[in-house]
């Protein structure tokens, strides 16, 4: 991951933990807006509304105000357009060096230095706004700085015991899951969607039984107890030798997919499906383009690993796909006709993952696949990129380093 990369989700990570402690520091009536349509959060009460935007400056080892005209100007050009409204806007920066919860307000001098700026970015932002009177603006606009990224998050903890939260469930469980609802609401097409309210929050977390290894909560800085508890929450299923499984893994979630994936494959099946009472074959679907999908097959096959793919004279036949193979022992050897059913992503293959229904899906890319069926089943549904990661939570690996 590139650097840039890397400070564009630290800064989205650091706007998700706040949002959560503005909900849990709330009452259970305050209305929060994720990504709302002024800021990136909107508080609401019955008198007022609080326009938060959140920046994360890490690296930054000095504040100046040129750092920060781009939002001043955003929220300018806002409170412009709805002087009437009652708006309070608070810009809610970390840099490294300025001391934590102190704030500072802008001046008619601070107003003529942004104006003065001839960064093109802002040029027309500074044309719109120019020769208004900014006043009242400026009575309502507030820097705040807060912490570095650790002390927020140690404030969360502290709100959820608070606010009612096992602590024992915090880091693995309840914390990853808060981000986890928060990052799910922002990306909400409507901004009546986005709406959380604080009881809602915390009656849902006290429902969360998984742990949470998602795009976000991949990120935060308790993945290894995150991992930890989805290891052990996923053994309890996977130590069962009777047991339906099927794999959707995406080329696009998995680094080095393609050289990963038989590897991964065969370590499975050595692991879990390798004995007599071993009775259900699992079914991998693989969602990479069909050059590789048929290279996959063919390293299977050198491997010793016997695959039904379903094809009849090159033709996938449903019928052939579905069947189970044939058991039994040859003199003291048990014998199995194929070890693994194989099949390449489609509409197709969901039609067939939805209609023969499993005990377990585990699902490894960004997004559950809009099409698939998840009545009934089990659904692990991990966003994880590297292989070593996928091992150890499935128990083939005692570490993922």
């Amino acid at each position: 991951m590139s650097r840039s990369a890397n400070y564009t989700i630290q800064g989205f990570i650091y706007q998700f933990n706040k949002t959560l402690l503005e909900v849990l520091n709330g009452s259970d009536e305050t209305e929060i807006t994720v990504e709302g349509i002024i800021e990136d959060i909107e508080v609401k009460t019955d008198l007022v509304t609080k326009a938060i935007q959140c920046k994360y400056h890490e690296t930054k080892e000095k504040f100046t105000l040129s750092c920060i005209y781009k939002p001043i100007l955003q929220m300018m050009d806002h409170f412009h357009s709805n002087s009437n409204a009652d708006i309070e806007y608070r810009l809610f920066v970390h840099f490294p060096n300025e001391k934590i919860g102190t704030k500072q307000f802008l001046s008619s001098e601070d107003i003529e230095t942004i104006f003065k700026s001839s960064d093109k970015n802002f040029k027309k932002l500074i044309e719109k706004n120019s020769g208004k009177n900014h006043t009242e603006f400026c009575k309502r606009f507030t820097v705040e700085f807060g912490p570095p990224l650790d002390e927020l998050i140690k404030s969360i903890y502290k709100a959820l015991v608070e606010n009612g939260m096992p602590e024992s469930d915090l880091e693995s469980l309840i914390y990853p899951n808060s981000i986890q609802k928060i990052a799910e609401l922002s990306i909400l097409r409507e901004p009546h969607q986005r709406v959380i309210l604080k009881k809602d929050l915390l009656n849902e977390l006290l429902k969360v039984k998984k742990a949470s290894l998602s795009r976000w909560t991949k990120e935060l800085r308790t993945l290894d107890k995150i991992m930890k508890l989805k290891k052990q929450q996923l053994r309890i299923n996977l130590t069962k030798n009777s047991r339906l499984r099927y794999f959707i893994i995406s080329v696009d979630t998995i680094e080095n997919f393609n050289e990963n994936i038989v590897t991964f494959i065969c370590e499975y099946l050595t692991k879990y499906h390798f004995k007599e009472i071993h009775d259900k074959t699992p079914v991998f679907c693989l969602d990479c383009p069909l050059d590789i999908y048929l290279n996959i097959i063919q390293r299977l096959h050198r491997k010793k690993v016997k695959v039904n793919d379903g094809l009849v004279a090159g033709i996938f036949d449903k019928g052939k796909f579905i069947i189970d193979p044939v058991r039994g022992k040859i003199s003291k050897s048990f014998y199995r006709e194929f070890d693994l059913k194989l099949i390449h992503f489609d509409k197709e293959a969901i039609g067939i993952i939805n209609e023969c229904k499993c005990e377990d899906c585990f699902v490894f890319m960004e997004n559950l696949p809009g099409e698939l069926d998840t009545e009934d089943i089990n659904v692990e549904h991990m966003y994880i990129n590297e292989m070593e990661k996928i091992k150890f939570i499935m128990g083939m690996s005692d570490t993922y380093e």
